[in-house]
C-alpha cells in the first residue's frame, strides 16, 4: 500500500466549505479509480489552516495510473466549487511497511 500526503493551507473560515466540498469532488473521483483505498483529512495541531490530505492507495502504479486529464479537471471543479484555488503546498508520498515484507 502507498500513502499520497497533499498538504494545504485552507482558512479556518472556508474549512468546512472545503471539507464538503472535498468530499463531493475530489474523494468521490478517486473512489471510482481502481486501487483507491480511502482518504482522509487531518488538521495540524501546530497550525489549524494547515490541512493534510492522506490518501490509501492499493499500489503505486495504480495512484499513478490515474488520469492526469482527470485529475486536472477535477482541480478545476474543487477551484469553482470553492470560488478560489486551494493549491497543493506540498505532496509525499509514503510506503506502508508490514511485518514480514521484504524492502
Amino acid at each position: 500500500m502507498v500513502i499520497e500526503h497533499l498538504t494545504l493551507h485552507v482558512p479556518l473560515a472556508l474549512q468546512l466549505q472545503f471539507l464538503q466540498n472535498d468530499a463531493r469532488v475530489w474523494t468521490a473521483t478517486l473512489a471510482a479509480q481502481p486501487g483507491f483505498l480511502g482518504k482522509e483529512v487531518w488538521a495540524d495541531a501546530d497550525n489549524r489552516e494547515m490541512l493534510h490530505l492522506i490518501i490509501r492507495w492499493q499500489s503505486r502504479a495504480e495512484w499513478l495510473a490515474v488520469p492526469s486529464a482527470l485529475l486536472a479537471d477535477t482541480d478545476a471543479r474543487m477551484t469553482a466549487a470553492m470560488g478560489r484555488p486551494c493549491p497543493v503546498l506540498s505532496c509525499a508520498d509514503h510506503d506502508v511497511l508490514e511485518a514480514g515484507a521484504q524492502t
